[in-house]
């Protein structure tokens, strides 16, 4: 049976007029609208009898349209909850984020709102209080990574949120912060005579004083790490990762069981990428150092813990008197230098493992004194002639 107003709540006091259907006066300011949606009744409580009229008619609006969203669901849903269910179901491949970002999280304040009040000015002040002691980089990361852990928990959790308050199009990003590293193997001046490498370079370069340096009795596959890493453009994970029967020489393949881009590895299979012929014939160098052939799951790198090696090639660099010289610099390395490989730039995402072109452009930083020299080559070989006398230039 529909409720009747009692006449007191029959009209509003403030404007003498009749009351809207739903809405009933409980005194200043306190107008409260009732609706029943799919059998159950929701009340809000407003300040005029405009407000809930309004409320009441775009409910209804999205009641008929399947919009309609019942926040006291969200009122009983924490945010820190969906931050460890994130953690535990979906970053098992990603210790770094697991070990990082995720325990900022945590330490925030954000992370104990309720979801009824994770709004965009309570995710802009998480971003500020982010980016007073981080860099730009940073921040973006933690608020791409909470704007995917929302994403994720609307979409496979069924969590009631009407938009993502972290996503890209609600937050701006901090500026700064997609300044692309360029950050690359350097030639010096000469110093006189040095031993051939395997880049037969005349200089004592940036690369001669990083092999030099990693060329250690107690660990002596570092050395091969560094070189691997130059050669074929893996990831730290990954190489640490390979296995012998990962590696099929006659086909020239390398199998990717454990990669960042292809984390669901049991459902899409491992990822396949060509082997580089500087890294096969390494891994041939490395077989001939070896006693006897190895187990098909002995790892083709033994460098410990990859902590332990990342501390260890931070000493490395600095024996070599190198400044500013990650191991991910040398992805960056290994990319721009097999780019000059492959004219197609998909090939090249091929052997890197990058999703897109976009990612693949921050790796890639050529020498623009070598693609001078690659167009004047071209040129000569279409029958262009541009020849002149150099000698008379200073």
């Amino acid at each position: 049976m529909a409720r009747i107003k009692s006449a007191e709540n029959a009209k509003d006091p403030a404007t003498g007029r009749p009351l809207p259907d739903g809405v009933s006066c409980r005194g200043p300011k306190q107008y409260r609208a009732r609706k029943l949606v799919n059998g159950q009744r929701i009340i809000r409580t407003f300040d005029t009898a405009r407000l809930a009229r309004a409320w009441l008619e775009e409910t209804s609006v999205k009641v008929r349209e399947g919009r309609h969203i019942d926040v006291r669901a969200l009122d009983g849903l924490v945010l820190r909850t969906l931050i460890e269910r994130y953690r535990d179901e979906c970053m098992a491949h990603r210790d770094a984020d697991r070990t990082g970002h995720i325990p900022a999280l945590l330490r925030d304040p954000i992370a104990d709102l309720k979801l009824s009040r994770l709004t965009v000015p309570a995710v802009r002040s998480f971003r500020d209080r982010q980016g007073k002691d981080l860099a730009a980089a940073t921040v973006v990361k933690r608020l791409n990574l909470l704007a995917s852990i929302l994403n994720h928990a609307m979409s496979e959790w069924d969590v009631p949120l009407s938009l993502n308050p972290a996503s890209g199009r609600m937050i701006k990003r901090p500026t700064g912060a997609d300044r692309k590293r360029n950050r690359r193997l350097q030639e010096d001046a000469p110093e006189g005579p040095t031993p051939p490498t395997p880049h037969k370079t005349t200089k004592a370069n940036e690369y001669d004083r990083l092999l030099a340096a990693v060329t250690s009795e107690n660990h002596p596959d570092d050395v091969w790490f560094v070189r691997w890493a130059i050669e074929q453009a893996t990831r730290l994970g990954e190489a640490a990762s390979l296995r012998w029967r990962d590696v099929n020489l006659v086909a020239r393949t390398i199998s990717l069981r454990h990669t960042k881009t292809l984390h669901l590895a049991e459902e899409m299979g491992p990822e396949l990428r060509p082997l580089m012929p500087g890294a096969r014939a390494l891994l041939y160098d490395k077989l001939d150092t070896l006693p006897a052939p190895p187990d098909p799951d002995d790892l083709i790198f033994r460098i410990g813990d990859e902590r332990a090696f990342s501390v260890r090639y931070g000493r490395h660099v600095k024996k070599a008197g190198l400044v500013d010289l990650t191991f991910h610099d040398l992805r960056h390395e290994a990319t721009s230098r097999l780019a000059r490989f492959f004219p197609n730039p998909l090939d090249l995402c091929r052997v890197t493992g990058h999703r897109d072109l976009k990612s693949l452009d921050r790796y890639y930083q050529p020498v623009l004194t070598t693609l001078a020299e690659d167009a004047e080559e071209r040129a000569r070989l279409l029958g262009y002639i541009y020849d002149r006398d150099e000698s008379a230039t200073t």
